[in-house]
């Protein structure tokens, strides 16, 4: 029996040992955390769009972060410089979608960096080490090991224009040798404050589609949370009702508290125009609530809702 027993142990390590050299030969090359491209990339690229509530005191924001991801551990252990270069108005269209940021205001007069005492006192600044401001831009200097360095502003919510949107573009102009991903070179990174429209609301209304202009498809009820997003100081962005958060629209709230519905969602500039609104669009202060009627598509998507803040 003990013979048997060892017989079936034998065989088995060979059959492991035979599967284990078929497995590496069909693979043919090395293991993927030694093999390939390292990247560095800015990982909110290409915009990061931050609001915040009202501050005067000072707030640290990460304005973006640089990533080092390698291919291998030979690379992870290199000390490597990397240039970023801060970009000017006219300058942003190193960006493919800049819509929306003609009107930024410099933060140059509103932050300071960390300090050498800061960074020496570890937690929140853990990764902050290494980054020299220059007249161009910022020198970022990874250490052997490091794989992320963040580009943290003190902000002097005191000196904030609660009107205007700050922020620059940015981009990765020396890459230390290594390579960057595709659409994760460049950033457009804002700050502002949020306005009063700013929150989570409740949507309730009416979807319908049509088959032709006027000739009724099919419909269905509008009940959830929407996020409205600061864009400006009266306006906020929402989602079309159909096409989900990656195609929104701004509503902006005008003098007399009507709202201007404006399609901003790169799939709709795709679709049949016209994209218009239709009834009425208003907001009521008292009650902090959107009325919404607007149509899309050729006339084929309308969408009646309101938008009534959750409180």
């Amino acid at each position: 029996m003990k013979t048997k027993i060892l017989q079936y142990l034998a065989l088995a390590c060979l059959l492991i040992t035979v599967f284990s050299s078929c497995r590496k030969e069909s693979f043919g090359g090395k293991e993927n955390s030694q093999a390939g491209k390292t990247y560095v990339w800015i990982t909110e690229a290409p915009e990061l769009d931050q609001h915040f509530d009202v501050f005067t005191d000072i707030k640290l924001v990460t304005m973006f972060t640089i990533r080092r991801d390698p291919a291998n551990k030979a690379d992870l252990q290199k000390a490597v410089t990397v240039t970023i270069k801060s970009l000017g108005q006219d300058q942003l269209d190193v960006l493919t979608d800049t819509a929306g940021y003609t009107d930024l205001f410099p933060l140059s007069n509103l932050y300071t960096m960390p300090t050498a005492a800061n960074i020496a006192s570890g937690g929140i600044f853990t990764g902050t080490g290494g980054i020299t401001k220059t007249a161009t831009g910022f020198t970022v200097n990874f250490a052997a090991g490091e794989f992320a360095k963040s580009i943290i502003f003190f902000i002097d919510g005191s000196k904030l224009d609660l009107t205007k949107k700050y922020g620059s573009a940015f981009q990765i102009t020396n890459f230390g040798g290594f390579t960057t991903k595709t659409g994760y070179g460049a950033i457009v990174a804002t700050v502002g404050i949020k306005n009063k429209y700013d929150g989570v609301y409740h949507a309730d209304g009416t979807f319908t589609r049509y088959s032709a202009p006027g000739v009724f498809l099919d419909s269905r009820t509008i009940n959830q949370d929407k996020t409205l997003g600061t864009v400006d100081a009266n306006t906020v962005s929402s989602t079309v009702a159909d096409l989900g958060s990656g195609d929104p629209l701004n509503l902006t709230v005008n003098a007399d508290n009507t709202v201007t519905v404006t399609f901003v969602g790169t799939s709709l500039s795709n679709l049949p125009a016209p994209y218009t609104q239709v009834g009425d669009n208003h907001y009521d202060p008292a009650t902090k609530t959107f009325t919404l009627s607007y149509q899309y598509r050729g006339q084929l998507r309308t969408t009646t809702e309101t938008l009534k803040l959750n409180q």
